[in-house]
């Protein structure tokens, strides 16, 4: 499926009708930026929301950081990813035990203690919107060092047994995807970071964040996904920068 990308940090490159709409309301942006008080928040609120309707209709390169399996990563490959919560967790553990990979005892203790079905948690799958390096070891290393994401981590990573077992299972991997902005849904983080890319593009000194991570919360189809770049290859590493780490990967 074609689709139109927003390269964020690339304002020049925008499509046309996105430059457009932003060239409209520059003045607008221009002036809230500056905190003078000339423009209503109904007014710029109003602007913000048309530019949220518009950036549905466009997709952006992000890379979920992980550790998978080999059967998973074919999984990823050619079935795409779908929203994690406990049942999902449920049935990466088992399959896992009947492959001989985990014990009955270990997976009856990560299926007991875990994360997975929080609120902030479950039914979401986050991207970084820029190159994962950008974050550096402390952003993303945990994310790679444990197998079942951070809702099964985060309670066993302290436990040297069970986070011994978590960092047997898969390698450490980047699913690189085309993450259609519709299933971001509709708030402000994302227009924020748009407008303020625009106005850096125009010379306007600028010092909140451009950079942009958000979670989708729509199943990610299998098209959309460009690949999945292991730890041994050469792209993990350009991208991660994971070789000048404190704490090597494994």
């Amino acid at each position: 499926m074609s689709r139109v990308l927003l390269a964020l940090a690339q304002p020049a490159g925008w499509p046309h009708e996105l430059r457009e709409y932003l060239d409209v309301h520059c003045d607008l942006f221009v002036k809230w930026q500056a905190g003078t008080g000339e423009v209503r928040t109904a007014t710029y609120d109003a602007a913000i929301y048309g530019l949220i309707d518009l950036l549905q209709a466009y997709a952006m390169v992000g890379w979920h950081c992980t550790r998978l399996t080999e059967d998973e990563i074919a999984h990823v490959q050619h079935g795409g990813m779908q929203l994690p919560d406990g049942a999902m967790l449920r049935r990466r553990v088992e399959r896992l035990m009947q492959a001989g990979s985990l014990t009955k005892d270990i997976a009856l203790q990560l299926l007991q203690t875990n994360q997975a079905d929080d609120s902030n948690r479950a039914g979401m799958i986050w991207f970084c919107f820029f190159s994962p390096r950008l974050a550096g070891e402390s952003g993303i290393g945990r994310f790679f060092r444990h197998w079942g994401g951070e809702a099964l981590y985060n309670s066993h990573e302290s436990d040297p047994q069970m986070s011994s077992v978590l960092q047997r299972i898969g390698v450490p991997c980047l699913v690189e995807a085309e993450v259609p902005i519709v299933s971001i849904g509709r708030h402000g983080g994302l227009a924020f970071k748009v407008v303020r890319s625009f106005l850096m593009n125009r010379g306007l000194p600028i010092s909140e964040r451009t950079e942009h991570e958000d979670r989708i919360r729509r199943p990610l189809e299998a098209d959309c996904v460009r690949r999945v770049i292991r730890f041994s290859e050469r792209d993990f590493s350009d991208l991660t920068g994971c070789t000048g780490w404190h704490s090597p990967l494994c």
